[in-house]
C-alpha cells in the first residue's frame, strides 16, 4: 500500500533525506533515498537529489510504499484507561513508554497496546493507528486516542486550531517567578538534531504559562499552561529562562545541575535522582470538545507516584 505525506520545512540548511528520516521516524534512510531518487518525492512540486539543502518553508510532498510486514502486532500491556465510547478513548500513559514504533522501538510502545485492547482504531496513519497527538516518552498523562477516521479528524482539527486546553505539573531548577509566561519562536538545535531551541527565525510561534505550586528549596513544582503544541515545547521554555525540568538531560536539567546548588542540598538532591529517572514531566489536565456529540470534555490524571513521592521528600527535608 501506499502512504502520502506533506510537511512544510520548518528549519534550514537541511539535507532533503535528513528532514524527511526526522519526519518518518518508522521509516529506513536507504528507503527514504530511494523514493527521492525514484521521484516518488517532490520540493515545491520539482524532483531534487537526497542531498538536496532546504533552506525554509519548502513544501515537501511524497508517496512512500509499505509492506504488509510493516504490520503492527498487538500486545497486551496494560492501560489506565480514564474514559472510554465508541469513537475516543482517554489514556492515563505511563512514564518511559513510547507512543508509536519507529526508531529502534519497534514493541512494547502505546500503539502496540492500543491494537490488542481496541477492536477500532482511527487509520488515518497506518503505523499510528489511533494517535491523535503525541507525549514524549518520559512524560506521564493523558493522551486522546481515536478510534474512528471521523473522530480522529475531528480530534486533529481541535489540537491544530488550539481548541484543546492542556495543564502540565513539572518540577523544575531553582526558584521561579509566582507566575509568568513563555513566548517565541521554537526551532531544531543545530548541533542535536533531535532537540529543539529557541531562536529569532525560521522557526515556529510558541506561548507557555505558568504558575508557581510550591518552592521546596531547590526546585519548584510548577503547572503550566501551554498555549500552543511544539515538540518539546515546555522543556524547551523551561530551559530558557534558567530553570529546566528535573532529571532533563537533552534540556540541561540533569545531575550536573547539582553543582549549581549550595552542597547542602547536594543528599536530598542525589536522593530524588534515584526516585525519579526520567523527565519530571506529567500531562495533568485535557478539556477537548468530544468530535461527535459536541460535548465539552474534562479530565485529570493524577500525579504519578515517582512525581509524588520527590516532593514529599522536598517538603519533609525544608
Amino acid at each position: 500500500m501506499l502512504d502520502s505525506f506533506k510537511y512544510e520545512v520548518d528549519e534550514q540548511d537541511i539535507r532533503l533525506d535528513q528532514f524527511l528520516v526526522k519526519k518518518l521516524a518508522d521509516v529506513s534512510r536507504s528507503k527514504i533515498q530511494l523514493a527521492i531518487k525514484s521521484g516518488q518525492v517532490l520540493v515545491d512540486g520539482k524532483k531534487l537529489k537526497p542531498s538536496a539543502i532546504l533552506k525554509g518553508n519548502e513544501k515537501v510532498e511524497g508517496e512512500l510504499l509499505v509492506e504488509a510486514q510493516d504490520e503492527i502486532i498487538g500486545e497486551d500491556i496494560p492501560l489506565d484507561i480514564l474514559y472510554e465510547d465508541k469513537d475516543l478513548a482517554i489514556i492515563n500513559k505511563i512514564p518511559g513508554m513510547v507512543v508509536h514504533p519507529g526508531n529502534g522501538n519497534y514493541n512494547g510502545t502505546l500503539v502496540n497496546a492500543l491494537v490488542c485492547h481496541f477492536k477500532s482504531l482511527s487509520g488515518l496513519n497506518h503505523s499510528r493507528p489511533g494517535i491523535v497527538h503525541r507525549l514524549d516518552k518520559d512524560t506521564s498523562g493523558i493522551i486522546v486516542i481515536a478510534k474512528n477516521d471521523k473522530s480522529h479528524q475531528r480530534l486533529s482539527g481541535q489540537f491544530a486550531e488550539r481548541k484543546v486546553k492542556k495543564v502540565y505539573k513539572a518540577i523544575a531548577w531553582g526558584g521561579m517567578p509566582n507566575n509568568g509566561k513563555i513566548e517565541g519562536l521554537i526551532g531544531r538545535h543545530p548541533v542535536n538534531r533531535k532537540a529543539f531551541k529557541m531562536v529569532n527565525n525560521l522557526g515556529r510561534e510558541s506561548l507557555t504559562k505558568f504558575v508557581i505550586e510550591e518552592y521546596l528549596p531547590p526546585l519548584s513544582c510548577v503547572t503550566l499552561y501551554p498555549q500552543t503544541g511544539r515538540t518539546h515545547q515546555i522543556r524547551v521554555h523551561l530551559k530558557s529562562i534558567g530553570h529546566p525540568i528535573f532529571a532533563d538531560d537533552m534540556y540541561a536539567g540533569g545531575k550536573k545541575m547539582i553543582k549549581s546548588f549550595h552542597v547542602k542540598y547536594m543528599q536530598i538532591l542525589n536522593r530524588l535522582f534515584k526516585n525519579v529517572n526520567r523527565v519530571a514531566l506529567h500531562a495533568e489536565k485535557l478539556e477537548i470538545t468530544h468530535p461527535i456529540t459536541g460535548n465539552k470534555m474534562r479530565f485529570q490524571a493524577p500525579i504519578p507516584d515517582d512525581m509524588v513521592n520527590a516532593l514529599n521528600l522536598l517538603r519533609n527535608a525544608q
